[in-house]
């Protein structure tokens, strides 16, 4: 039998096998604030000398790092402050040290490395307190010293702070070598004086590998040496002068190690081989990102720069760095040709603005000119020229807005080297996810020498067929979290709280659920068994920093989770950060509401009844580590990405009918645990009834759903649609029962039939062979009967239309179907409120003492499938009179409160009821009615081959009514200081682009914030300008 044999037969024993079980589990008990181990003075003991037997034979080469993880877990069981578990620590594997946290710390941190728990490290040296005790001799200060230096280094808490914090630990014992050393060592026989001596040097050395390896850290590319060289002939040096004393050569052998860690993990290791990417790196350091992530490491060597790819899908757990490598691949594809253009496409608007903020910040910082399309569905003159006016390197937008500047041919997209497809799993989400399908294969045929990049945090199943859709590349997958995840059923009385540890595809290592059962510790107030659940868990898993995301049925149910948890609270949170934002809420509405009155307590509710400015003002007040709590809608998996640490899941609906999906379930869940904050994302699940805890179980036990095209469905139903089609009406049949499928796909060919001219010459087979699903089909059989349904469809289309060449022009410039084309081409000819180009004067349609003009042309969009304006719904009845009326006031400039006492329905006298309810309302109105108008006045004022940009619909959607204030407006100024801040434009808006707009905003002094103010506001000109530095960056 040999050494390892051995070992495994150890770790084989009952009792020691049933002693890690117990770490394990208390590990993760820690993590939730449960501290149920019952580890006796016998069990700490064990623990130690087992934990040092695995580390001795965890940091040899090849090792078992199942050994590490063992040992890791045994030492956090260890309590070193408590004062038994410290004096039983020193007796098994202390030194001659009088710190024997010093050999805690250092064992705890370099297991964490050497298992790629560097985030685990740093939050563990966290935890280690300094008491500046001075060692007993000059050879154990000398050590203490080094193991000091070694932390700051590894904990980097402060960034370079830290660094310079070792190099000065160093320094110090430089220092005080000359006063120590000769006093030391004349203790000693000239023998053992020889001995002490190359101890001493020894140790010089090791704390030499430390400082190169400091001034490594610093200097970065400028470091002129071969650091991991360095730091082996410094190790190697000191090993040869410390031959006898081998628990001190293990130490130095494990520094060794941990400083080839820091070296690799660097921000400056593997990424010199490029100026620009190195000035990135360099940009990244100076806000305290000095190291790559695992997980960034890991995609670097699975090829992701290789230039000849066509495609690299990069499947990445959230939060673990996908925007950084997305950037990388920026600036790769720059520096390979310098006008090259880069779309960066996320699934929703919420998105553009985060992901905008994100890369602005990184790549203006090296030169970049990164812009976003704006949120109206349109195009209007002012946006089209800003968008040309500068160089833009980037455009972040949404798949409709890149899909509507392609089929415009604008030149903005003309020629694009690099599409970025983030949160690319949302091509298998309904109607959405088939025109981000088509958008891609019309991409794919219309920008032939375009590279793709996918970034998703799972694209499970075939993704082999993926890559070979976009014409072969790199699968990257890479498994590495920032920090592990527990999911938790919780069930809770007055008297005890009972955990059920969940096993999940996702979370840690647990192969069977796991009960614990706690006193309640807290004097809950809660009568309900589900309020009571939530209310100890806000108690529980939140605290000062670490936020705990509520996740609500809709927008009432969230406005009133919220309110319970705002009348739990004691005590207000003294911010300038969020009564600025308070101040601000309550001024956009024209009232106070509870929406403000929550942020004083750390609680925000975040939902599509906020205006878009309240939701980034919150987000911004959760990056700063100001709210505790926030009360959300299920709708936020696709929508932003900000840091939570827990996540209570108070329903598993999403929307009104349907349940959510285990995608859906774990992109949520996935954004618990904050990097650099919590070793642990707690996921709650509450376990108040038998339905609801099975409900929860059912979505954990599904793991993630296999990637599936929407347009599979058609394949499914083939001879049911063949059937359809020859119908008189079969189109239109189609159109309303395959809503997700049809209608993407009959709008693309539609797009096709235009760019050919009609022509038959085009080749079918190969237009159809673009799509995702031919990929996906499992044989030729099936591939050649799908293109086969294809070609019926497009010809069916083709005949139907040939001799209407005009229409499908319409529809392809419009984004609308044709029956919708034909409704507004008849109102055109038919209604002399929509045909007069007189009534398209902004004066006349937006005219606050006469609505008829606005009403006729809603009356005719209402009427158009695509806006689903005329659809009658319980949240309010649809009325064209009272809607051109609200639009009126919105472009006018009137406060929110106000433009809801127009409409009946919301005359709630819950203020905060009413305006979530109108918010929510205009926010779908202002869009849908923007987009409508575009298409109504594009038929009605431009022609087939040339649609010309309105300003009417981007008005409409901004709630402005002129130039100036509308580009205020895409810069993201809010509505309401627009209008007065437009005053810097003198001229023409054609003189100015986002770039100039932006450079004169930020030079403003006080005076002229004051002066620029709205006049009634109660914001000051410089509360105004840092509300604006927060919206606009």
């Amino acid at each position: 039998m040999n050494g390892m044999d051995y070992i495994q037969q150890i770790l084989n024993d009952d009792d020691i096998n049933m002693l890690l079980q117990k770490s394990n589990q208390t590990y993760h008990l820690q993590s939730i604030c449960i501290n149920n181990s019952n580890f006796t003075s016998s069990d700490i003991e064990l623990s130690c000398r087992l934990a040092f037997l695995l580390i001795g034979l965890s940091f040899h080469e090849n090792t078992n790092l199942k050994w590490a993880e063992h040992a890791y877990k045994l030492l956090k069981n260890v309590h070193i402050e408590e004062k038994e578990d410290r004096e039983i620590f020193d007796k098994i594997m202390g030194y001659e040290l009088d710190n024997v946290s010093l050999i805690y710390y250092f064992y705890l941190s370099s297991l964490a490395l050497i298992l790629d728990k560097t985030i685990s490290a740093r939050l563990d040296l966290k935890q280690f307190v300094d008491f500046k005790d001075v060692e007993s001799s000059w050879s154990q200060r000398v050590l203490a010293g080094i193991f000091k230096a070694l932390f700051f280094l590894i904990r980097k808490s402060d960034g370079f702070e830290d660094i310079r914090r070792a190099i000065s630990e160093i320094s110090n014992l430089q220092k005080e070598q000359v006063k120590f050393e000769d006093q030391y060592l004349n203790q000693f026989d000239v023998q053992a004086q020889k001995e002490e001596a190359l101890i001493l040097v020894g140790l010089y050395h090791t704390s030499k590998a430390l400082t190169e390896t400091a001034e490594y850290l610093i200097n970065g590319y400028n470091y002129k040496k071969r650091i991991d060289n360095v730091v082996r002939q410094h190790i190697d040096i000191a090993l040869d002068l410390i031959p006898s004393d081998i628990r001190l050569r293990d130490f130095i052998s494990i520094i060794n190690k941990d400083l080839q860690s820091l070296i690799r993990n660097s921000i400056w290791n593997g990424t010199a081989f490029q100026d620009q990417i190195k000035k990135l790196c360099e940009f990244k350091s100076s806000h305290n990102i000095l190291e790559l992530l695992p997980s960034q490491r890991q995609a670097m060597q699975q090829n992701l720069f290789d230039v000849y790819a066509n495609a690299s899908i990069v499947q990445m757990p959230t939060s673990a760095g996908k925007t950084m490598l997305a950037e990388f691949n920026i600036v790769l594809t720059k520096s390979l040709r310098k006008d090259a253009k880069v779309v960066y496409v996320v699934p929703s608007r919420a998105l553009v603005n985060q992901v905008y903020f994100d890369l602005r910040k990184d790549l203006s910082a090296i030169g970049f000119n990164v812009e976003r399309t704006s949120s109206a569905s349109e195009i209007d003159p002012t946006e089209a020229d800003f968008l040309i006016a500068d160089d833009v390197d980037v455009i972040v937008s949404t798949p409709e807005k890149l899909d509507l500047l392609i089929r415009r041919s604008h030149p903005s997209v003309e020629d694009v080297s690099l599409f970025i497809i983030d949160e690319a799993h949302t091509i298998e989400n309904g109607e959405r996810g088939a025109r981000l399908e088509l958008l891609i294969a019309m991409l794919r045929r219309e920008r032939p020498n375009a590279k793709y990049m996918l970034l998703s945090p799972f694209l499970p199943g075939n993704t082999e067929a993926l890559k070979d859709w976009l014409g072969g590349g790199n699968i990257i997958n890479v498994d590495w979290r920032p920090s592990e995840k527990i999911v938790i059923g919780l069930k809770v009385t007055k008297a005890k709280a009972t955990f059920n540890l969940l096993p999940s595809a996702y979370s840690f290592n647990l192969y069977q659920e796991n009960e614990q059962v706690i006193k309640n510790p807290y004097q809950l107030v809660s009568t309900t068994p589900k309020d009571r659940i939530l209310e100890f868990s806000c108690r529980h898993f939140s605290s000062k920093g670490k936020t705990e995301l509520i996740l609500c049925k809709g927008k009432g149910s969230a406005n009133n989770v919220a309110e319970k948890i705002y009348s739990w609270i004691d005590d207000n949170i003294n911010s300038d950060e969020i009564h600025l934002v308070q101040k601000y809420i309550d001024e956009e509405l024209g009232c106070s509401t509870s929406f403000s009155k929550f942020l004083g307590k750390g609680v925000a509710v975040h939902h599509a009844g906020l205006s878009d400015e309240t939701k980034l003002l919150t987000e911004h007040l959760i990056r700063q580590g100001l709210i505790n709590y926030v009360c959300a809608t299920t709708t936020i998996a696709e929508g932003v990405n900000f840091p939570v640490s827990s996540v209570y899941f108070d329903t598993y609906q999403r929307g009104r009918d349907n349940l959510l999906s285990a995608n859906d379930f774990w992109n949520i869940a996935g954004r618990s645990g904050r990097t650099m904050v919590d070793d642990f994302g707690k996921i709650i699940l509450p376990f108040n009834t038998h339905t609801n805890a099975e409900t929860g179980k059912a979505i954990l036990s599904k793991g993630a759903e296999e990637l599936t095209s929407v347009l599979a469905k058609l394949f499914l139903d083939r001879e049911y649609i063949l059937e359809t089609l020859i119908k008189k009406r079969g189109i239109e049949i189609l159109m309303a029962e395959y809503t997700d499928a049809f209608s993407p796909i009959f709008q693309y060919f539609v797009h096709l039939l235009n760019v050919s001219n009609n022509e038959l010459a085009v080749d079918i087979d190969e237009l159809f062979k673009d799509s995702l699903v031919y990929f996906m089909l499992d044989n030729e059989q099936q591939r050649n009967k799908f293109i086969d349904l294809c070609k019926q469809i497009y010809l069916t289309i083709q005949a139907r239309y040939a001799d209407n060449i005009g229409v499908l022009k319409y529809a392809d410039k419009t984004g609308f179907s044709v029956p919708s084309v034909l409704k507004i081409m008849l109102q055109k000819a038919t209604n002399p409120a929509i045909a007069d180009l007189d009534t398209w004067n902004v004066n006349v349609m937006f005219n606050r003492r006469n609505a008829e003009n606005l009403t006729e042309k809603i009356k005719a969009i209402s009427e158009l499938r695509e806006t689903g304006l005329g659809t009658d719904d319980t949240t309010a009845p649809f009325n064209p009179e009272l809607v051109a009326k609200m639009i009126i006031r919105w472009v006018k400039g009137d406060k929110i409160n106000a433009i809801s006492s127009i409409h009946p329905h919301f005359t709630d006298n819950d203020a905060d009821k009413r305006l979530t309810q109108f918010v929510s309302y205009m926010n779908q109105l202002r869009f849908k009615a923007s987009w409508g108008l575009s298409a109504l006045e594009g038929i009605v004022k431009g022609n087939e081959d040339e649609m010309k940009d309105s300003y009417i619909p981007s008005y409409v959607y901004y709630g402005v009514d002129n130039n100036p204030a509308l580009a205020m407006r895409m810069l993201g100024i809010p509505r309401s200081l627009s209008l007065s801040l437009s005053q810097i434009i003198t001229g023409s808006i054609s003189d100015y682009s986002f770039t100039k707009l932006r450079n004169i905003i930020n030079s403003l002094s006080l005076n002229d914030w004051d002066s620029l103010k709205p006049t009634r506001s109660k914001l000051s000109g410089e509360e105004w300008k840092h509300i604006v530095s927060i919206l606009m960056k």
